[in-house]
């Protein structure tokens, strides 16, 4: 009768430690899974919301910056297809068993290149954002820019870039009279 009563507390504390599992496997599945239908970090939606809200624009200004912001993803757009589609061409010919290296180099410039455009059309967007911005506004968007950049604070005086940083011209929006 004792192996009876050991095998039932036995049994009954792995039917305990099961239940503890399973509870702990829901949690995970339940509260550290994303929503699928949450929108992309870099979709336009969200980020002219952040923008609005960030930089506290007026409506006039909130009407330029969707103006601009559209302006960009039209031209980006085909940019970023163009970036997508050489990166493919890439990766199909560097999973070749002979690979061609002038062909590699050729194709990793065409990145390179397409890259220089997006990267152009980023500084005309944030250009056009300053120009609609007052310079408050104007700090506030280099601070979004920098964490965009992931180079957060750095050429903003405060960073330890030693002056490498993204650099802002805050010197040409002074509020003085005489200036």
């Amino acid at each position: 009768m004792n192996i009876s009563n050991n095998n039932r507390t036995v049994f009954w504390i792995l039917i305990f430690l099961v239940l503890i599992n399973i509870t702990a496997l829901a949690t995970y599945f339940i509260y550290m899974r994303k929503p699928v239908n949450e929108p992309m970090p870099g979709s336009g939606f969200k980020y002219g919301v952040a923008l609005k809200q960030e930089l506290s624009l007026t409506p006039d200004q909130s009407i330029k910056v969707n103006e601009i912001n559209a302006a960009y993803k039209a031209s980006s757009e085909p940019i970023v297809a163009a970036i997508k589609e050489e990166k493919a061409v890439l990766l199909e010919e560097l999973s070749e068993p002979d690979i061609d290296t002038n062909l590699v180099t050729n194709l990793a410039n065409e990145v390179v290149i397409e890259q220089k455009k997006l990267q152009m059309a980023n500084i005309k967007q944030f250009l056009d954002l300053k120009k609609v911005c007052t310079p408050e506004q104007t700090k506030k968007l280099s601070q979004i820019y920098s964490e965009l950049y992931g180079c957060e604070n750095k050429g903003m005086g405060r960073g330890q870039g030693n002056g490498k940083g993204m650099r802002h011209r805050y010197g040409q929006q002074k509020n003085t009279p005489n200036q």
